[in-house]
């Protein structure tokens, strides 16, 4: 096992020196370019002061000047603070004033910022700083579900484990060639990037997946055979392509979705149009890295699970006071997990990290159970399952549901107050029709009522254009709860 992400690169680079490292658009370069030049950008980063443990915020884009800069970080034993690609100094003053960052990396140069043009190297090379693979990495910035910004702090070792579990669960090999389709100030894509240059695979950087045409030349002019994307994405592209999915994605050996479980509706079409490809679905948190992992085409008898805990990785399920519970559908608890890419903490929050991380275990807000296998079923974040009369309720259970109905393109469930006083709360659902339907309600109302009991039939249903989601494609129910409350409001 490799002490950092950069040591592996140094290895590769030695080894499989003519092996391309990353590619973007027209842009290439192997591991032994990539080898080479960190050190040079290293040594101009030195030449500013940077040194051991100062914070670089720097924006994360698809270019490899970004995938150079980031490393030549790691190289000097310095922390780096990745955002938005779009990001500008303004829209985070507030991340800059609690971080206090050495030095402030942008697209475009800005008052406090530098560019990334700024950054073409010494004209010396300086040798790899020595520091312990426990030492800080990274520090990513999540909101979660509270809206409150925390800096999730990584070590080298975290980061290490993380990428095998990447490895171990998604099956991949140094022969793949990925296509990553993701934000790279996020962990979904940050973690995987960090997969491919530790297996010593290939990485082909796309940003997002709105052009069809960009996506299906990358497959077939790099021999892509592993596809990395959310599955918001993927409806997307269901859609973009008049739900023929095979057609772009059929000559592919492998695809993986994470952020959110993947719904029923979705798995279903897979399994009929993309018949021999491999089809994983990963959980985790920036908190933790990806945990669990499910093969979609081996595991159709459990279509409602999100796998199970990959190797070197343990999960338990709590209550809130961390006691470990026997859990089922009805006595649901948190994912406790334990392993090496669990974070060190959060930034500056000692209450927050003592209170959700205790002796490496990482307990999550995310609720759920876990069946005699070993595999786990989600059941939502811990503000959003909805308590019904004393019952906890899945939304994710009456999406999955809905969405087997005609003419629903997405759908999302939040709980909200019983205004009658019978129950304390309700389910509300919110769907977005797909083009040329016009979905039924009475009828969608009665076709919930044969799958689910009938307090977690939603009374009200609401069609709006879009569900809204956030950064990287999770629902974001906030939204749609201020949406719900401002609607009471003008009634």
């Amino acid at each position: 096992m490799f002490d950092s992400i950069v040591d592996a690169i140094i290895h590769h680079g030695k080894h499989i020196g003519e092996k391309p490292a990353i590619i973007i658009d027209d842009a290439v370069i192997t591991y032994g370019e990539l080898s080479r030049r960190i050190p040079y950008l290293a040594a101009q980063l030195s030449e500013q002061g940077i040194k051991y443990g100062d914070r670089i915020v720097l924006s994360a884009d698809h270019t490899i000047q970004f995938i150079e800069l980031y490393f030549a970080i790691h190289w000097l034993g310095a922390v780096n603070v990745p955002v938005e690609k779009k990001a500008a100094v303004k829209s985070q003053s507030q991340l800059i004033r609690t971080l206090s960052p050495q030095l402030v990396i942008l697209q475009n140069a800005e008052s406090g910022a530098e560019s990334y043009q700024t950054y073409t190297g010494a004209a010396y090379a300086v040798p790899k700083n020595r520091y312990p693979s426990d030492s800080l990495a990274d520090i990513l910035f999540t909101t979660g579900t509270t809206g409150t910004p925390k800096g999730v702090m990584l070590s080298h070792h975290n980061e290490t484990a993380g990428a095998l579990n990447v490895i171990n669960g998604g099956e991949m090999t140094a022969n793949d060639i990925n296509l990553l389709t993701m934000p790279l100030h996020h962990a979904f894509g940050l973690t995987t990037l960090r997969a491919v240059l530790y297996q010593g695979g290939t990485a082909v950087l796309q940003d997002g997946v709105v052009s069809l045409k960009k996506m299906d030349e990358n497959i077939r002019l790099h021999h892509c055979n592993a596809v990395y994307m959310v599955p918001a994405a993927l409806r997307v592209l269901y859609f973009h392509t008049r739900q023929r999915l095979d057609l772009l994605l059929g000559t592919v050996e492998k695809i993986e979705f994470c952020t959110a479980p993947l719904d029923r509706k979705m798995r279903s079409v897979l399994s009929e149009q993309l018949d021999g490809v491999r089809l994983y679905n990963s959980y985790g948190a920036t908190e933790s890295a990806r945990s669990v992992y499910m093969r979609l085409d081996k595991n159709q008898d459990k279509p409602d699970a999100i796998g199970q805990a990959v190797k070197n990785v343990t999960i338990k399920i709590t209550d809130d006071s961390h006691r470990e519970i026997a859990s089922s559908r009805q006595n649901i608890g948190h994912l406790a997990i334990s392993g090496d890419m669990n974070m060190l903490g959060y930034y500056n929050e000692t209450e927050l990290t003592e209170r959700i991380l205790s002796n490496g275990v990482f307990y999550s807000e995310d609720l759920g159970y876990m069946d005699r296998d070993g595999f786990i079923y989600l059941s939502g974040r811990k503000n959003d399952v909805i308590n019904i009369g004393g019952e906890k309720v899945s939304p994710l259970e009456i999406e999955n549901t809905a969405l087997a109905f005609p003419g629903i393109r997405e759908c999302a469930c939040i709980g909200v107050s019983d205004t009658n006083g019978v129950l304390e709360n309700k389910p509300v659902l919110y769907i977005a029709e797909e083009m040329g339907y016009h979905v039924d309600i009475d009828g969608l109302k009665k076709y919930l009522k044969n799958y689910l009991e009938a307090f977690k039939v939603p009374d009200e249903i609401m069609i709006i254009d879009d569900i809204p989601k956030n950064q990287i494609g999770k629902i974001d129910r906030g939204i749609l709860n201020r949406l719900w409350n401002s609607r009471k409001m003008e009634g």
